[in-house]
């Protein structure tokens, strides 16, 4: 055991851990979910506090062996060590205050062993004094965020182009499948089932572009604020070196914040993200919505598709096999769209200078992308791939389907194709039938009129 020693007391620690006492303080506070924070989050914090180290070096704020030492403890938790010793509850003290100084704690007593020294030792390295240099809670938690996010995001889109591949060659597959269009549930003029597949994928194609366009918001940063923006207490040159080495570090395309005041008190930049991968679950959700349709029956509904079986559907009802995928697609989005309201409400519950809102924001957004991410890539290899046209049952929907006498109206009229369609439902006799019977229009008349409504895609 070691013991560790802060304003309020003591804590004793036992000495195989790396985290120190106001890790130790805020684990023990907030025993809220046992959920900790993600690899991507680790590593983003790791970057960061790599960073800074260099540029307190390069401002000659911080001695380069030591700079040096800080650096290599990074770059072991960059690497994938150290990371169960970050062990902060995604519900904590307000603004990241807990997780900030679990991170500190860690690259401190990694730099120490690094060192040969022993873990505690901070006057060789201190968690705030040396790893949290030219830094505040403030300026590096929304700073590990906007990179957490970045990473996230990429994987999104990732799986997002995958989908928007599979729709498509779907399109391509069902090309001149002809079917019943439906609005309102009811009969509607034809499409085809390749139609309908192309429009989902121009959906997603809308949706990644707007995710892609709110995504640049967050490659904003606002690491060199400090405490309220004014970046008091930072060394010389240290915004844009600290900004500077990120990019190296990450090989992204990060940028300085032109107002460090504004970029912390409002968290929109996030809300801005959240609310793009919620239209994308919204769009998610009616694809999913529509494949469960199409996909009902099979002796009752409407089944024009037939999807993969994944797995039996009921413990009581033999053969039944359920829309499964799309069920769970279901409840993902269901989860995203719940997740947009929290972040709008922490978002705009910041006061004054900071918000201190900023863990749940983090929390709900990212893991919003995360359940898209994986949700997206279950949608597509599980469901959309082998997803198959019953073209006998879309042939016979369309020859049964009242839909296409809106073909008529501009020989007949609304009014009187209205009562063929009201007499065809009451009688059960066939529209076409009825149509001949005016006399207005042959047999082959008829025909090429319903076969022009066919759409030829």
């Amino acid at each position: 055991m070691r013991t560790e020693r802060d304003v309020i007391g003591e804590v004793q620690l036992p000495d195989d851990v790396f985290y120190g006492i106001n890790t130790a303080r805020a684990r023990e506070n907030f025993r809220i979910t046992g959920l900790t924070a993600d690899s991507d989050h680790i590593v983003s914090i790791a970057q960061v506090k790599k960073a800074a180290a260099l540029a307190n070096a390069d401002g000659g704020s911080l001695d380069r062996e030591k700079a040096d030492y800080i650096s290599k403890a990074c770059d072991e938790i960059i690497n994938g060590k150290y990371h169960d010793q970050f062990v902060i509850d995604v519900y904590q003290a307000g603004a990241g205050t807990s997780y900030n100084m679990n991170a500190n704690e860690v690259i401190a007593n990694v730099a120490l062993t690094l060192m040969g020294k022993n873990k505690g030792d901070y006057s060789v390295i201190h968690p705030n004094d040396h790893v949290n240099m030219s830094q505040s809670t403030n300026d590096v938690y929304p700073t590990m965020m906007r990179l957490t996010v970045s990473k996230k995001v990429k994987k999104l889109k990732n799986a997002l182009n995958e989908l928007i591949e599979s729709l498509e060659n779907k399109s391509k597959e069902f090309r001149g499948i002809a079917k019943p269009g439906r609005t309102h549930l009811q009969d509607a003029a034809p499409v085809t089932l390749g139609l309908e597949f192309g429009a989902y994928a121009y959906a997603m194609k809308k949706d990644r572009d707007e995710i892609i366009d709110a995504s640049d918001y967050i490659m904003e940063l606002n690491i060199g604020g400090t405490a309220v923006g004014t970046g008091i207490n930072t060394a010389k040159n240290y915004q844009e070196n600290v900004v500077k080495h990120i990019n190296e570090i990450t090989k992204e395309n990060f940028r300085k914040s032109s107002n460090l005041l504004g970029i912390m008190q409002f968290m929109t930049d996030f809300s801005r993200v959240m609310n793009s991968v919620t239209n994308l679950a919204l769009d998610v959700e009616k694809i999913a919505n529509d494949i469960r349709l199409l996909y009902s029956g099979p002796g009752t509904g409407i089944h024009e598709i037939i999807i993969p079986a994944v797995q039996q559907g009921s413990s009581i009802m033999p053969g039944k096999i359920n829309p499964s995928i799309a069920e769970a697609m279901n409840m993902i989005c269901h989860s995203v769209i719940g997740s947009q309201q929290a972040v709008n409400m922490s978002v705009q519950a910041g006061q004054l200078e900071l918000n201190v809102m900023m863990p749940n924001i983090d929390y709900e957004l990212t893991r919003s992308i995360d359940i898209m991410t994986n949700g997206l890539k279950m949608f597509k290899e599980k469901l959309i791939d082998g997803i198959k046209a019953n073209v006998p049952v879309c042939r016979e929907h369309l020859a049964n389907s009242f839909g296409s006498a809106a073909l008529l109206n501009p020989y007949l009229g609304y009014d009187n194709v209205a009562k063929i369609v009201r007499e065809a439902v009451e009688t059960g006799k066939s529209i076409k039938s009825l149509v001949l019977a005016t006399g207005k229009l042959t047999e082959e008349q008829y025909m090429k009129i319903m076969d022009s409504g066919v759409p030829k895609d």
